[in-house]
C-alpha cells in the first residue's frame, strides 16, 4: 500500500523555515543533504573514506537517542499516529550517520520530557523509509515537521539543528501548546 502524504503534510499546506512564519526563528545551525556516497567499487572515493564512513554510521547509529518520550515509528505506524493524533506531533526525520540528527535527537528528548504528554515525538529514520523520505521531499538531515490539532493550520517544517529553546518557541507560537511555568 503506497503512502499518501496527508494534504498538512504537502502541497500548498506546508510551510518551511524559509517562508515567513519561521523567519524569526533563528536559521539552523547544520543542514546536510541525503545524497548517499556510492560504493567503492563504483566510486572515485578511496576506499579508505568509505571504510571510515561505514565505521562512523555503526558508532553515530549506537548513540541514537531514542526513549519512551520519543518514539521511532515506520511508515504504517505514522499513518495511524496522525489519524489518531489527541496531541500536536513532532515528526523527526533522521538517518543513524547523520552527527547533527544525533545532537537533535537529544534536544527533542529534553523537550518531550519538559512538556510530558502536550506533545508527542516520532523519529523517522530516511534509510529506513526512503519511499516516504521522496514523497514528503525530505532532502536535507535533519528535518523536523511540526502539526498541530487544527486541520485546517498547515504543518511547519524545519531543516537543520535547533536547541530545545528554540524548539519550545516554535510550539509554543506555532502549535499553541501552553508551556509549563519555571521552577522558582
Amino acid at each position: 500500500m503506497a503512502f499518501t502524504a496527508p494534504s498538512h503534510l504537502g502541497g500548498s499546506l506546508l510551510r518551511t523555515a524559509h517562508n515567513s512564519v519561521a523567519s524569526s526563528y533563528r536559521q539552523p545551525q547544520a543542514c546536510i543533504h541525503t545524497r548517499k556516497l556510492r560504493s567503492p567499487s563504483s566510486s572515485r572515493l578511496p576506499a579508505a573514506f568509505c571504510s571510515t564512513r561505514k565505521a562512523l554510521k555503526s558508532r553515530v547509529s549506537a548513540l541514537q537517542v531514542v526513549s519512551g518520550n520519543v518514539q521511532k515509528v515506520s511508515q504504517e505506524q505514522l499513518e495511524k499516529e496522525l489519524a489518531d493524533r489527541q496531541v500536536p506531533l513532532i515528526i523527526d526525520f533522521y538517518a543513524t550517520w547523520c552527527g547533527p540528527c544525533v545532537l537533535l535527537a537529544k534536544e527533542l528528548e529534553q523537550v518531550a520530557t519538559e512538556l510530558g504528554d502536550k506533545i508527542k515525538v516520532l523519529k523517522i529514520d530516511t534509510d529506513e523509509n526512503p519511499e516516504l523520505s521522496s514523497q514528503l521531499q525530505i532532502q536535507g538531515l535533519p528535518t523536523m515537521v511540526f502539526i498541530g490539532m487544527d486541520p485546517s493550520k498547515p504543518a511547519l517544517r524545519t531543516e537543520g539543528m535547533y536547541n530545545a529553546t528554540v524548539i519550545k518557541e516554535i510550539i509554543a507560537n506555532e502549535l499553541s501548546v501552553a508551556m509549563p511555568s519555571a521552577a522558582p
